[in-house]
């Protein structure tokens, strides 16, 4: 038989930090809150428990309750029958996705006590507007405004959204990721969409749907941006991508494009050698070689170069100059 209760968060004690004690108290206790039951189990005394998922971590805050229950501890056999309690969640008790404390439920407790409780050691309280559901979501929120959401295309018009998102597209059902990282709040819990426009970072996996408010530096015009297959976008202020032991690799089967108004570095920042422009280059250079083959005057005499077959290959040669599949921007 297992015992339910709901008990308020007094402390974190070793949550956020190993101790190298050695002792199996210590160990078997990872990420353990310090409680106190909020009905009679334990007479109002403080006790441990422990998280109900180690693989999934939802550490609530002080002054927090969460719902927890009793069953076997790691000393248990089956002849051997030793209890611990499990934290399974925080209780929403504010509906807010930053924090949802009411201390001094457990215990009868000053107005002064209750005011001066924190949180933690180094929480910071904030106004975070939650993420509007769609039929069908699956969302995990963090406390500070970043989230990820498994979702689908969504027909906003018939359902009763108070935001529509920024992904559109013909098929509903069809599969979307996103994962946001900063976005801009709403006061009163008012619900927010990601925008890919205005979050700090952004990555989205797409499957048929079109990001209605993306757009780029310059727009595309033979391939465009918007999209109806699956895409892989990532957006943030900078981006890096580092290959650690071996080779970066950007595969496309029709065509790579480094779309950028400012410059584009090749070998590093600190490029200087400049790149030419393969038209005009070819332009220059047979102006030369015409320029070689046309006749000498020199005074009343004219005439031309003996061997002028280092020239006939020249031109021969300048006609593979241009690649066929390599291209730059020309300087406007």
């Amino acid at each position: 038989m297992l015992n339910f209760d709901v008990a308020e968060v007094l402390a974190h004690d070793n949550t956020y930090q190993y101790i190298a004690s050695g002792s199996e108290s210590t160990i078997n206790e990872l990420f353990a809150l310090r409680v106190r039951s909020c009905s009679t189990y334990y007479n109002n005394e403080e006790f441990i428990v422990k998280p109900s998922n180690i693989n999934l971590k939802q550490i609530p805050l002080v002054g927090e309750f969460v719902l927890i229950y009793k069953t076997f501890n790691q000393q248990s056999s089956a002849t051997t029958r030793r209890e611990q309690w499990y934290y399974i969640t925080s209780v929403d008790l504010h509906s807010s996705i930053n924090e949802n404390m009411l201390p001094g439920v457990s215990e009868v407790t000053s107005q002064d006590q209750i005011d001066s409780t924190k949180p933690g050691y180094t929480f910071t309280r904030k106004s975070i507007s939650p993420v509007q559901p769609y039929e069908g979501d699956y969302i995990l929120e963090g406390r500070f405004g970043n989230s990820i959401r498994f979702g689908s295309t969504v027909d906003y018009a018939k359902g009763k959204y108070t935001v529509p998102g920024t992904w559109n597209g013909s098929i509903y059902g069809d599969p979307i990721i996103v994962l946001s990282n900063g976005r801009n709040n709403k006061p009163n819990k008012q619900f927010v969409v990601e925008d890919i426009t205005a979050d700090a970072a952004s990555l989205y996996l797409t499957s048929t749907q079109v990001i209605d408010n993306l757009t780029l530096s310059k727009d595309l015009t033979i391939h465009p941006y918007k999209y109806v297959g699956s895409q892989f976008i990532g957006v943030a202020d900078r981006i890096i991508l580092q290959a650690k032991k071996d080779i970066a690799v950007i595969d496309s089967e029709v065509a790579i494009v480094l779309n950028t108004p400012g410059e584009v570095y090749i070998g590093g920042e600190d490029a200087s050698e400049n790149l030419v422009h393969g038209n005009v280059l070819e332009s220059i250079l047979q102006k030369i070689l015409d320029q070689l083959k046309s006749p000498i005057q020199c005074g009343t005499m004219s005439g031309t170069f003996l061997d002028i077959s280092s020239v006939t290959s020249a031109e021969s040669e300048l006609k593979n100059l241009k690649n066929s599949k390599y291209f730059i921007t020309k300087n406007i």
